[in-house]
């Protein structure tokens, strides 16, 4: 065991490891190949003490210039720094290289690092114990800064991760694969609980972000909780952000479709359908208390926080990942609800602020391993075509929602679209000096279109990597809010 080394800290110090500060310096000393297994984990603002700092940015300087550096090299730079000099060669440079273990220097240099993120959460914690103090700021933005600052060092402990091989990387594709092949799944992902919309993209896969896009009114939220409650049947625990809906009216709509009532029955206890409120039957009230106490099996976690942000959410996904039921899937309804970080709010540019959300949530995917099913709105461009089935182009605010998906899905209901040109009344618009012939073929064509297209739904899988695009056809239950498989058919079971 080397001997530890002077600067060692007392215990009452702020978090530091000496030993493996001089583990780093001596192993790249001995073999300047360590230097390559330490690169991406450890900077010189890491180490604790100064003069180790000092010490491995020399090394660092040789070593990044193409030179190689050994104890005889370094020693004319360590003799010249204000920080080192002579005395302190003859003192600590022996010691340094005896501390020197090349097999170690890798997670000696993750000591090192992870000290370093200990210290700057307490110095942080010191500044926000100031500020909550003394600072005007409301708690609102006191915590969403503290949960800004945290995320950005989990982002930076994230760069020791190690590159993997190709052959590695291969060799646990093939591993995945064979499995899915002596099992017989053709699913790469999680099961979407929609069979069509399975043979389409294989299923969600865990660490990728996928799109839900549509024009407000197409059904966007019914379709997310769809999804959600099939999914955790299917998949286990999930995580539904909503900010827009309370869990209790994200769970009215769960228990609307499945006992195939009104969703405003269900919200109110109350039949309005014959013009006259009235109360429900007793036998619905108790379909729909059963239906309620059914939802125990559901294993779907709501959070209706609203006006939070990524790492906010991020927070409560960790906690539930690393919770013994564990986590398998997040929707976020929607994208444009959450809030970006400060810096990105004082850009004052809306493109720059959901590229940030974008960005984040798909490295939430990535980081805790698990599809991440987030809904966006689409512009008003599909409106001023003929077919306003949706496009890539469509999408609102960010291009970089598109490059950060996996997958993207925009909704489509022709239904929806042509009641949109009815008018209030619920009569088609009689074009100026049209026939009374001509206007009378017209609505009579609108009407069977209209008739055509009640209770469908179109999943346009607009991008797929890897995969296929095209549409899959679904039901949509407009009174219960709720899609179905088109070939179940409209009276099967919802959940």
């Amino acid at each position: 065991m080397p001997e530890a080394l002077h600067f060692e800290p007392a215990a009452q110090e702020a978090p530091a490891n000496a030993l493996a500060e001089a583990c780093v310096i001596g192993s790249i000393l001995l073999n300047n190949a360590a230097y390559d297994s330490v690169a991406d984990v450890v900077k010189p603002e890491h180490f604790y003490h100064t003069d180790m700092a000092e010490m491995f940015r020399l090394v660092q300087g040789e070593i990044t210039a193409g030179r190689k550096v050994s104890p005889v090299t370094i020693a004319p730079q360590i003799r010249a720094s204000e920080y080192l000099g002579a005395e302190w060669q003859a003192k600590n440079l022996p010691r340094i290289i005896s501390a020197g273990d090349v097999r170690m220097a890798r997670e000696a240099a993750r000591s090192v690092a992870a000290c370093w993120v200990k210290r700057s959460i307490q110095s942080y914690a010191d500044e926000m114990r100031a500020r909550a103090a003394n600072s005007e700021a409301t708690a609102d933005d006191i915590l969403t800064e503290a949960l800004e600052h945290l995320e950005a060092l989990a982002k930076g402990a994230d760069a020791s991760r190690p590159a993997v091989s190709a052959y590695a990387a291969g060799q646990a594709l093939m591993e995945e694969t064979n499995a899915n092949w002596q099992e017989g799944r053709y699913l790469s992902g999680l099961d979407t609980g929609f069979a069509e919309l399975n043979n389409k993209i294989r299923g969600f896969r865990p660490g990728a972000m996928y799109v839900v896009a549509a024009r407000p009114g197409m059904g966007k939220s019914a379709f997310a909780l769809s999804l959600a409650v099939r999914m955790a049947q299917r998949n286990g625990r999930g995580l539904f952000w909503s900010g827009e809906m309370s869990a209790e009216e994200l769970m009215g709509r769960a228990i609307a479709a499945k006992v195939r009532m009104p969703l405003d029955m269900v919200l109110t206890g109350m039949d309005d359908r014959e013009g006259q409120p009235e109360r429900v039957l007793q036998r619905d009230m108790a379909r729909m208390v059963n239906a309620s106490i059914a939802l125990k099996e559901i294993p779907l976690s709501i959070d209706d926080r609203e006006g939070i942000t990524v790492p906010q959410l991020l927070s409560r996904a960790r906690q539930m990942k690393r919770s013994k039921q564990g986590l398998q899937f997040v929707v976020v309804d929607y994208m444009a609800l959450l809030r970006p970080s400060a810096i990105a709010r004082k850009s004052g540019n809306r493109t720059t602020e959901m590229t940030e959300i974008s960005a984040d949530l798909a490295r939430m995917a990535r980081e805790l391993k698990v599809p991440v099913i987030a809904l966006s709105q689409l512009n008003r461009q599909s409106e001023n075509r003929e077919d306003r089935r949706p496009m890539l182009s469509d999408l609102r605010d960010s291009g970089a929602i598109e490059q950060d998906a996996r997958c993207v899905i925009g909704l489509y209901r022709e239904e929806e679209t042509l009641r949109t040109r009815l008018s209030s009344e619920g009569q088609l618009a009689r074009n100026a000096n049209e026939a009374e012939a001509a206007y009378e073929k017209r609505r009579n064509e609108f009407h069977a279109a209209l008739e055509r297209s009640k209770g469908k739904a179109e999943a346009i899988v607009l991008k797929n990597r890897g995969g296929r695009t095209g549409i899959v056809d679904m039901l949509f239950d407009g009174p219960c809010t709720w899609f179905r498989d088109v070939n179940d058919g409209e009276r099967s079971e919802a959940w």
